[in-house]
């Protein structure tokens, strides 16, 4: 039997005594099966068999904010958001593919990156990691022929942090950093989401560090440098996003496309049900708000009502920001034509029946992946924490936290949470990699020494 945690650098040591108090245990050939390298193949037939299948089959035509994108993609003229992503997306689209087969294109693309980054960084045992990401994809494959970028944008970002802190052996640490904060601020200009999030981690990471700044451990540094990058490339991707939106003209956009998930998650929202979603009531507002400066139009709308009014819309947020709904297969059949088929089929009743029963069954299964990935989180975070690895092991506990307190504000969709999900899980692979790997150096240096191995 092996555990789930990687394998210790060396008898007797932290790693060890930690291994051995883990409860998670696995069959040893259970564990070799998943960590043999044909597994990967496996898992990709698996995720891109069901999301070709189904695009393929239902077509879903571009609607609400993918009918923009798609509208808008390779037009300077038409540019609001969408980033680099929507630079992508304009490749297949000037090939003249459909959107559905764009869609796929560069989603099935992000699902082998991603896979493959995993299977690198993963030093579970059993690749319990992996195996996670893979899942979570799996229950997202309705979404992958939908014109979304949440996906590619998750990707960058994803790419990015193993810049940081698993870069190829040769690679200089200044190309690595250079080559992180550019991918960062590609995810970024593509969902400007994360900047939000990337700046709040920053701030939540200071605390922590101050707490923190008298335990002495060689991995300070590497989640400096990882906070830092993330600060970096949020920042240049803002910015790069704000220069597309203004060499088109269009730079007031921010304040009626991004700025209205300020407005629908909170300044105009109610604290019943809906609270925190999106309104038309919340677009109209963030319009009429054109003409005044943003501190002036939202601090306007706060001393509308009383501070318990908006202390109450947070509390009604709070069980969908911990709790995130499913979203995949919603946004697939309630795709226009999607939903059209169905409404003038004469087994329209049975259809909406079986919809509903599977709309049922992911909430289950999703429920139960994502309590898997917050338990792995708060378990790694705890594991570090032991073996001496505090900052490293706050990583991902702080990602997810920056993900709440951005929504607690900001307008909630199930969708905004993937990449909670997605990248809390290779956050906590990358911590768990690096901390083994500076183990080993130490060990390496003790044996070069002369040194005997420590005992406890």
């Amino acid at each position: 039997m092996k555990s789930i945690f990687p394998s210790s650098p060396g008898p007797g040591s932290d790693h060890d005594q930690l291994l051995r108090a883990s409860r998670a245990w696995i069959p040893s050939a259970t564990v070799r099966v998943l960590e043999g390298r044909s597994l990967i193949l496996a898992e990709f037939v698996l995720i891109a068999g069901i999301g070709l299948s189904i695009a393929l089959w239902l077509q879903p035509e571009p609607h609400s904010d993918w009918g923009y994108y798609w509208a808008a993609a390779g037009q300077v003229s038409a540019y609001e958001r969408g980033g680099a992503g929507l630079w992508l997306l304009a490749i297949p689209k000037a090939l003249g593919w459909s959107p559905v087969s764009s869609a796929l294109l560069l989603n099935l693309a992000s699902v082998v990156v991603l896979l493959v980054l995993m299977r690198r960084i993963d030093i579970s045992n059993g690749k319990y990691l992996s195996l996670l990401l893979a899942f979570y994809l799996l229950l997202i494959a309705p979404f992958f022929g939908i014109v979304q970028l949440d996906l590619i944008a998750t990707t960058l970002v994803a790419s990015g942090m193993v810049a940081v802190m698993a870069a190829p052996k040769g690679l200089a640490q200044s190309l690595s950093i250079a080559m992180a904060v550019i991918l960062i601020a590609a995810g970024v200009s593509t969902k400007p989401q994360y900047a939000l999030i990337c700046w709040t981690m920053a701030g939540l990471f200071i605390l922590p560090a101050f707490f923190l700044r008298r335990r002495k451990v060689s991995n300070e540094i590497v989640s400096r440098i990882l906070i830092l990058t993330l600060f970096a490339g949020a920042t240049l991707g803002f910015a790069f996003d704000s220069s597309l939106r203004e060499l088109g003209g269009r730079s007031e956009a921010i304040r009626t496309n991004s700025a209205v998930t300020l407005y629908g998650g909170l300044l105009t929202s109610s604290d019943g049900v809906g609270c925190g979603a999106w309104s038309l009531e919340a677009s109209k507002a963030a319009r009429q708000d054109l003409s005044k400066p943003p501190h002036e139009a939202i601090l306007g709308r706060l001393k509308e009502k009383p501070f318990g009014h908006w202390a109450s819309v947070v509390r009604c947020k709070l069980p969908s920001i911990f709790h995130p709904p499913p979203f995949a297969l919603y946004w697939l059949v309630e795709s226009p034509n999607v939903r059209a088929r169905i409404n003038v089929s004469p087994q329209k009743a049975s259809i909406e029946e079986a919809y509903s029963r599977a709309l049922r069954f992911e909430r289950k299964i999703y429920s139960l992946v994502t309590l898997a990935i917050m338990l792995s989180v708060v378990g790694t975070t705890f594991l570090l924490w032991r073996k001496g690895s505090p900052r490293l092991g706050l990583l991902g506990l702080l990602w997810v936290l920056s993900f709440w307190f951005v929504h607690a504000v900001f307008e909630i969709q199930g969708r905004y949470f993937l990449g909670m999900y997605m990248l809390s899980i290779v956050i906590c692979a990358l911590a768990i990699h690096h901390d083994l790997h500076k183990d080993k150096e130490a060990q390496n240096r003790s044996a070069l020494n002369g040194d005997p191995p420590e005992s406890n």
